[in-house]
């Protein structure tokens, strides 16, 4: 899959943590991301993203899909806001997955992304939630 060209630079460097489970997916966002000049960490599982997101100084965006390993991303999402309540957070609608029920729960302000997604639409919904944009629509894909 060929990326498009980067974004403009977002200096200083963004700490991104990317929760999904599924390994194709997990290594487009990595790389289309640390294209643009961020710093992005991939976490396997749940505990792996809570411990990233309470150990690293800032971060700047966490990215979660439907599942993450060893709990649902709803989960996820809740535990992190719990004790990082203003933490920008972009939910990935798995194809199948994701049900208009689980995508019910989620926090008003978390924005869904739904699969199949171009490089251009998640770098447009990540520049947004890094740069306070307004007008992002909570499912970029509706």
């Amino acid at each position: 899959m060929n990326a498009p060209a980067p974004l403009a630079d977002l200096s200083p460097q963004r700490h991104i943590i990317v929760a999904d489970e599924d390994p194709k997916v997990v290594t487009f966002i990595v790389l289309l991301l640390r294209q643009d000049g961020h710093a992005v960490f991939h976490a396997y599982d749940g505990l792996a993203a809570t411990e990233l997101a309470f150990v690293i100084p800032h971060v700047d965006l966490v990215i979660s899909n439907t599942r993450v390993g060893g709990m649902p991303g709803i989960g996820l999402i809740y535990q992190l806001r719990s004790r990082k309540p203003d933490l920008p957070i972009l939910y990935i609608a798995n194809i199948d997955r994701s049900t208009p029920a689980i995508e019910a729960k989620l926090p008003r302000d978390v924005p869904i992304l739904r699969e199949p997604f171009t490089p251009e639409e998640l770098r447009r919904v990540v520049r947004q939630l890094l740069t306070g944009t307004e007008g992002l629509r909570l499912d970029v894909n509706r």
